[in-house]
């Protein structure tokens, strides 16, 4: 199938901080509420849609126990979380961008959260279901210069993002992901034609993590009200447009590279037009193109 092995498709010259990839946004808050809920789908069938990048947030309970996080709300236990990672690494041969970390603290008017993580928890869990020794990537010294091809070559199937580097196996690598709430809080009209502007303060030696979900924030004009997946109806017919304005501009067009969202497994018709930027961008395998093109409908 072709959503579990498009990066076959790409030129060993690419380097991986300018490939146009899928990924998600809360990606494994699966069976969370209407609140909380980013994704409706499991880490696996988000891979089988061509997503490439993982945005995992955790906390731990009293018991030191680790859970999925959405800020309060508790999600899935991290272990089912990780077993789904084992079941891609199994089957695939791609690479993948995964960001974990302890979700962050945050401040909702007067009130101060704060959450914790069990370091050693998961480290087992890396150890157990991610064989680390093996397709972790760990020199990311020189990431900006490191091609699909070089890691092909390696045999490396994952990087372990961590701006602490507190997991075993974590880095610290240059990874762009800008949000703010006055921004992400907008409505999609607005939104669509503001959200551009991170493109031109991206870091051209980083990771760079497009965000296109909006965001229910207090104080703005989407408000606290509204669930996630009703804001996602709302920026969905906008989505293609958004893609256009990328390609359109050659500058973004070069710094296209992880582009997230909610419900990104829903259909395909988000990871189809940001693969489309490949096309343009003139990375895919000559004698490809026309295969790569049908896949997606181009």
């Amino acid at each position: 199938m072709f959503y579990k092995n498009w990066m076959s498709y790409i030129k060993d010259d690419t380097k991986i901080t300018r490939i146009a990839t899928p990924g998600s946004h809360n990606s494994s808050t699966i069976r969370m509420n209407k609140f909380a809920c980013c994704q409706k789908d499991s880490l696996y069938e988000q891979y089988e849609h061509g997503l490439r990048m993982f945005d995992l947030r955790i906390k731990a309970d009293k018991k030191g126990r680790l859970f999925v996080a959405h800020g309060l709300v508790k999600g899935i236990p991290a272990e089912e979380m990780f077993r789904d990672l084992k079941r891609i690494l199994d089957e695939s041969n791609e690479f993948f961008i995964i960001s974990l970390q302890t979700y962050m603290n945050q401040a909702i008017g007067p009130i101060r959260l704060s959450y914790n993580s069990n370091t050693a928890e998961a480290n087992r869990l890396i150890r157990k279901y991610l064989n680390p020794e093996k397709y972790a990537l760990t020199d990311v010294s020189d990431i900006a210069n490191l091609t699909i091809g070089d890691l092909r070559k390696a045999g490396k199937k994952y990087v372990l993002i961590n701006g602490k580097s507190e997991y075993d196996f974590s880095v610290n690598c240059p990874f762009d992901y800008p949000w703010a709430a006055d921004v992400y809080g907008l409505s999609p009209e607005k939104f669509s034609k503001v959200i551009f502007k991170y493109f031109d303060e991206v870091r051209d030696d980083s990771f760079f993590g497009f965000q296109t979900q909006l965001t229910p924030n207090p104080g703005t004009e989407n408000g606290w009200l509204k669930w996630p997946d009703d804001l996602d109806k709302m920026i969905r017919p906008y989505f293609s447009q958004i893609i256009s304005d990328i390609a359109s501009d050659p500058l973004k067009l070069d710094r296209a590279n992880i582009i997230v969202g909610d419900f990104m497994a829903q259909d395909y018709m988000k990871s189809n037009e940001i693969l489309s930027l490949n096309l343009l961008k003139g990375i895919v395998k000559d004698e490809l193109r026309e295969e790569y093109a049908m896949a997606i409908g181009r």
